[in-house]
Parts: structure tokens; sequence; C-alpha cells
């Protein structure tokens, strides 16, 4: 059943819901663009200029304190750290990294409230987030404000590097769901003046739309351009089936589902600019994106990755392992060592930009099926669906 404010949304003209978006979007914008995230930002472009010794008393630091308040205040890490005789006081390097165990999703799926820090849960000053369930059935994930204003600032970084803005126009395609599905005329998109945002629908995108769609971004003219890989492919096979004069944002990024070799190519011949491929999780344990010369970093910064075999022991350089993720930012839900379902590799090789980050060769998972409505309309990713 909606909620009492989903009602309201829906059924309101759509001038009204562009009001209710762009409140929204205030709240977002407080959140992102606070002195806080101002802070943590500029951080984040001096740490990108350390190198590899550097940046590992970095990660050792932040671990440190991680660990220490996870056992000292989360149910699970200190049941399991009473159980191996180990205290707060022990973790004095990320070295102890290796003591903790393996966390699993089912785990972390049937009993989270045992992975919240106590004392945020009393509080109740959190939020919760839900996974997509593109690697088994979704998770809920507990969240602080100021944790999630941390996560965002490394997209500001990452957007730093293509020359934008904090508040560049941008236009995104997701799958968040702006108008009732049955909507069958333009516009099928809302805006966000606040964040300067044309969230465009992911759902709508019939070749009858496409025309309304490619039109609305020719007069929006975007700096940046977001959204998952299947929605954009859509509009640029348009654009160049129709021999249409390309887009030219600054950038195009690519997130939430793999991006495959036509894909880009097809998408970066319609927009004429460069298009960046984005790698993370709700979970907040990864952060990897392109960089300006086309290196897919790890971001140290955001959490410590290992890669582990079938016996979870590390796999040789340059082999695929699972990855075993262990978040940096999010103290109210700390994941340790936790295994996110996609298998990955490293390579050793440096990269032209300078920065001393691990730079990913390969990523198997993230491959979603996509369904396709009798009017021809791609449903794209499921998981909203099970969100609500």
């Amino acid at each position: 059943m909606p909620s009492l404010v989903d009602q309201l949304y829906f059924h309101s003209p759509v001038w009204m819901q562009n009001f209710l978006v762009s409140a929204y979007g205030l709240k977002l914008r407080r959140e992102r663009y606070s002195p806080e995230a101002d802070l943590f930002f500029n951080g984040l472009l001096s740490s990108e200029k350390l190198n590899d010794e550097q940046i590992a008393v970095e990660q050792s630091k932040r671990f440190i304190k991680l660990a220490q308040s996870a056992i000292t205040h989360v149910p699970f890490y200190r049941d399991w750290a009473g159980e191996q005789g180990i205290t707060a006081n022990d973790i004095q390097g990320i070295e102890a990294l290796g003591w903790f165990p393996v966390l699993e999703k089912s785990t972390l799926r049937e009993t989270p409230e045992l992975l919240v820090d106590e004392r945020v849960l009393r509080s109740k000053r959190y939020f919760t987030l839900n996974t997509s369930g593109s690697s088994g059935s979704p998770i809920t994930i507990y969240c602080d404000r100021l944790s999630r204003t941390k996560h965002y600032a490394f997209w500001s970084r990452l957007r730093h590097w293509f020359g934008l803005a904090p508040l560049s126009r941008r236009a995104t395609l997701f799958g968040r769901i702006i108008m009732p599905p049955e909507v069958k005329s333009p516009p099928f998109w809302r805006y966000d003046r606040f964040q300067h945002n044309l969230l465009m629908s992911s759902y709508h995108l019939t070749q009858e739309n496409l025309p309304h769609y490619y039109q609305q971004l020719l007069s929006f003219q975007p700096d940046e351009v977001i959204g998952y890989p299947s929605s954009l492919f859509l509009i640029a096979k348009y654009i160049q089936e129709k021999s249409l004069t390309p887009l030219k944002p600054k950038v195009v990024f690519t997130t939430a589902e793999t991006l495959l070799s036509h894909q880009r190519e097809v998408i970066q011949a319609s927009f004429d600019c460069p298009v960046i491929d984005q790698y993370g999780c709700t979970e907040m344990v990864l952060f990897a994106s392109q960089c300006e010369h086309g290196s897919f970093h790890i971001h140290p910064e955001h959490g410590i990755l290992e890669l582990l075999d079938h016996d979870d022991s590390p796999v040789l350089a340059g082999s695929v392992g699972e990855a075993v993720c262990t978040g940096l930012l999010n103290h109210t839900m700390p994941l340790i060592r936790y295994r996110l379902g996609d298998r990955l590799s490293l390579t050793d090789s440096g990269c032209d930009c300078g920065r001393a980050f691990p730079i990913l060769k390969q990523v198997e998972g993230r491959v979603d099926d996509m369904l396709v409505a009798p009017d021809g309309r791609p449903l794209g990713r499921m998981d909203p669906i099970f969100k609500g």
C-alpha cells in the first residue's frame, strides 16, 4: 500500500510534483554540500596526492577507529571478540583485519540489527537503505547522515576530475519512480531546481517517447548525464539511428549495471563526450571509478578490498578472486570483511593520472536481466519494485 505522501505525490499535477521533488532535493543539497561535506571533500582532494605507503597509513588509521568502535558497541563484533579473547585495545593496525571472520550476506540479511551500533539504534538517529539484490535477496543497510554525506563526497571528487562544479546541471536516468507507469505523454521527467537535476524516468523509454527525451536533453543542455547504461544506450541508439545532432555534455557517468563495450561505443558517439563508468554498492564498502585516463581505480579512502579464493585465502596477484570488503565510512553499521558477491581482479600497472590508487583489471558480476513490456517499454532493473 503506497504511503500517504506517495499517494499525494502521484495524484498531484506536474507543477506540484516538481515542487515536491525540489523540496526533497533541498534536503539532499544540505547533506551533500554542508560544511562537513566540504571539509571531507577537500580532504579527499589532498589524500589523492598520497603515495602507496601514505595511503596504507591512512587506511590503517581509519580501520583502527572503525574496528575498535565495532568491538565496543556492535553486538555481532562484541560477541565475536569476547569469544576470541580480543579487546578493542588489541586493534593497533591494519594487520588485525585478518583476525575478523568473513561476513556473509546471509548474516547481514537475517540479523541486520546485530551489526548496528547500539548507541545509534537507541538514539534512532539513522535511516535505512536497501540493496538491489543483484547478487541475491535485498538487504537492509542502516546508515547515518554524516556517513552518507561522506559517501557522496567520493562522487563529488569523481565529478571534480572532469571539471564539474558542485552544482552543475545534470540529467539522471535511474530507477526512481517519479510518475505513474500509465502516463503516456510527456513530460517524462521532473526537475529538482535546488540541485539543477533533471530526473528522467527510465520506465517510459518506448520508441514513441524517445524523441521527447532527446529534445528535452537538447534543450536542457546538461553538463553531465548520469544513469543506467541500459537506459542511456536506448537514447544513444535512437540518436545514432536517426542521424541526429549528438548531445554534448562534458561527461556521461554510467553506474549500477555492467557497461558493455557496444553500449559504451554508441553512448560515447551519441553524447560526444567521455563515458566514465562507476562501480559501487549500497553497503558502502567499495567505491571504484574510471579516471580521466580510463583506468578503473579503487578509491582507497572509502574501503579496503581483499580478493580471496574459495578457501578465503588471498589470491595470487592479477588473479580473479571474491571481493571481500571493509567499509571505512559507515560507523552506524560497520561491515568488516564483508563478502560482496562479485568477483574482481587487480592489475599492478600504474596510471598516467598519477594517483596511487589500486586499478581494477576485471569485474565479474552485476549482470541483470531486462524485461520488456508489450508496448516495447524496457523495464530495466527490477529492484525498485521490491524496494517500494
